[in-house]
């Protein structure tokens, strides 16, 4: 589960909107909208993390603050506590102060649904293709493929 969150970090941690001022280049500042999350292990294709539909959104505030929210789209509401424990497996959810330095997005996380995260440093790669955010973690501990190594690569559109 924390690598889970790890990988839901790195969609939330970069989102870029509309163009800086005098500028063509694109801007962090806006609202995203998740289109897919997938952990891609050595040797083995990709699969997805929460599901072939995710759902969730990451907001980038021109004050510096990130907010994200992603869940499976097969959530289903639970009242026993299997359930509920089942329902926190299946999303991700976060907020902090984010910079970017070169390629990198760094969110410093001060609340989280994983209280690990909190107070962490939480590291990603983005890039543009289109109008489309890709967003990269770092090699990590698989949260799909247990005993492997992966990436997490979330791809965002800009919410319209």
């Amino acid at each position: 589960m924390r690598n889970l969150a790890a990988l839901a970090a790195i969609g939330a941690l970069c989102a870029f909107g509309a163009h800086q001022a005098g500028s063509s280049e694109p801007t962090i500042v806006g609202t995203w909208k998740l289109i897919s999350f997938q952990s891609i292990a050595d040797n083995e294709p990709a699969k997805d993390a929460l599901g072939a539909d995710p759902k969730g959104y990451m907001i980038v505030t021109s004050g510096g603050r990130v907010m994200v929210q992603m869940t499976s789209s097969s959530r289903k509401a639970g009242v026993e506590d299997a359930e509920r424990a089942a329902l926190h497996k299946s999303m991700v959810s976060y907020s902090g102060k984010y910079r970017a330095e070169g390629d990198l997005f760094i969110t410093t996380i001060d609340v989280s649904w994983n209280a690990a995260w909190n107070g962490t440093e939480q590291k990603r790669h983005y890039r543009f293709e289109g109008d489309k955010l890709m967003i990269d973690t770092i090699r990590q501990p698989s949260v799909v493929s247990p005993g492997k190594m992966a990436i997490g690569r979330l791809v965002w559109e800009r919410d319209k």
